[in-house]
Order: C-alpha cells, then sequence, then structure tokens
C-alpha cells in the first residue's frame, strides 16, 4: 500500500505530537528502502528508539513531503538519505544516545 503526501505529512506530524518534542529532536530521511536506512545506515533501535516509515509513489511524492518537514518544520535531514520513494521518520530514545549519534 502506498501513502499521499497528504496521508505521509498528517501520520508524520501526529507521531512527532504524540511523542512530545520538538521538531528538531527527530530526524527524516528518503530512499529506497527504509528499513535498511533506518536500521542499518542510521543505528536506530528497533525496540527503544521512536520511528516508522511510509512507502510513497514515487520518489517526486517522497520530496513533497520531506521538504515541508525539512524546510516548513525544519526537522534535521537525517545523513543516509537519498532519493528514493520511502520516507522514514525516526527519534533516539532521548534517555539511550543524541539524535545525531550513529
Amino acid at each position: 500500500m502506498v501513502f499521499s503526501p497528504q496521508q505521509v505529512k498528517f501520520e508524520f506530524l501526529s507521531y512527532i505530537k504524540e511523542f512530545g518534542t520538538e521538531p528538531s529532536g527527530w530526524r527524516i530521511g528518503s530512499g529506497v528502502n527504509a528499513e535498511t536506512a533506518l536500521f542499518e545506515e542510521n543505528g536506530v533501535d528497533r525496540e527503544r528508539d521512536i520511528w516508522l516509515w511510509k512507502p510513497l509513489l514515487s520518489p517526486a511524492a517522497a520530496a513533497i513531503v520531506l521538504r515541508y518537514m525539512t524546510e516548513q518544520l525544519k526537522i534535521p535531514l537525517a545523513e543516509t538519505s537519498v532519493k528514493g520513494p520511502m520516507l522514514y521518520l525516526f527519534r533516539r530514545n532521548p534517555d539511550e544516545a543524541p539524535v545525531g549519534a550513529p
């Protein structure tokens, strides 16, 4: 199942609001394989960190959301982000490691 840019914006914003932190405490990225990007490339802990990903119809659709989240909300771009149809969002457990830590 793929999602529209509006659906992904809503879900990502809901996640940020639900877990009660500033947008700058998160990282967002796009890619071809969000699972690899999250857990292997960014070192996100499946059990301790907060994360989600959503597939969009195309890299162009993902870029719409990515641009909104990084330019309007100032969510930092994940270091491993590349052009792709999947978006991922994560925040490290604040008790475990800083957001920028690999």
